[in-house]
């Protein structure tokens, strides 16, 4: 939409800024989301052996055998997410009088290929109205997938108004075409004022990527891989000096549209010649 005019003299404003870092990638094949009940077995301990990234590598008792399997990704636990931290980490914290709790699970689907994803990736942060439909978008640079190694794509911007979430798509980078492996949908709104938040983001897969002939059609359950996302909103205050020109004359502060959605960079200083010394 177009935003009015609007000057400004001697006044402090605030603006909305979001942060958002991927710093891993993840189980990019077709999975589904679980959610199974669990309990400890007679030794007191829930029975799972688990990677350093909380996928279950083997049952040590069977209490919880018809429900886990090894190859389940632990997600979250009663719904707090996972975020680097391990499983037995949370469990201790929040859960340690608990006999039984409710994990949530990504489950690779049957006849589905776990090899890893190889080739080129990249990730395009889009900014949706409530209607889903497109404010801005930005892509990242192309990286080589990597899924045991921090990745580093990052976005610091300003949020304008009428923005309700943001969409992280990933996409792989092809001769010709940049096909979508899914996406991860970020309330705004939800997000933790002022806190850098760090959790394992699933995405929901795009349906022309996957073929009629597949084992089962996509549902809400779906996840085509799953990504660690660092994430902060905060507030950013600027202020016009009195008598001074106006800082914004498209609406919150920016000259045009192209400038109220950049990026924030530092600010850049222009070289000017000194003034002459009178000598006395």
């Amino acid at each position: 939409r177009c935003y009015s005019p609007t000057k400004f003299s001697g006044v402090h404003m605030d603006t909305d800024v979001l942060f958002l870092k991927i710093e891993r990638l993840r189980r990019l094949y077709r999975s589904e989301i679980l959610t199974v009940p669990v309990e400890r077995g007679d030794n007191g301990t829930f029975g799972l052996g688990l990677s350093d990234d909380n996928e279950v590598l083997r049952l040590h008792h069977d209490a919880n055998a018809q429900v886990i399997e090894p190859g389940d990704q632990v997600i979250s636990v009663e719904g707090v997410p996972l975020g680097r931290g391990p499983l037995s980490r949370l469990l201790a914290e929040r859960f340690a009088e608990r006999q039984a709790v409710t994990l949530t699970l990504s489950r690779a689907e049957p006849s589905t290929s776990t090899a890893p994803l190889t080739g080129d990736v990249f990730a395009t942060l889009k900014l949706l109205r409530a209607d889903g439909s497109l404010l801005q978008e930005y892509p990242s640079d192309l990286w080589r997938f990597r899924p045991d190694a921090a990745w580093g794509a990052c976005w610091t911007l300003r949020v304008p108004r009428g923005v309700a979430c943001a969409s992280l798509q990933l996409q792989r980078s092809l001769l010709f075409t940049d096909p979508p492996v899914g996406s991860a949908v970020l309330q705004v709104d939800s997000l933790p004022a002022e806190e850098l938040h760090t959790a394992w983001h699933g995405l929901r897969p795009d349906a022309s990527r996957w073929s009629s002939s597949r084992s089962r059609p996509l549902g809400s359950s779906s996840l085509a891989g799953e990504v660690l996302i660092s994430v902060r909103r905060y507030r950013e205050s600027s202020s016009v000096s009195p008598g001074g020109h106006s800082l914004h004359s498209f609406d919150n502060g920016w000259e045009s549209a192209d400038e109220f959605f950049a990026p924030l960079l530092p600010e850049q200083h222009a070289p000017a010649p000194l003034k002459p010394i009178a000598e006395p």
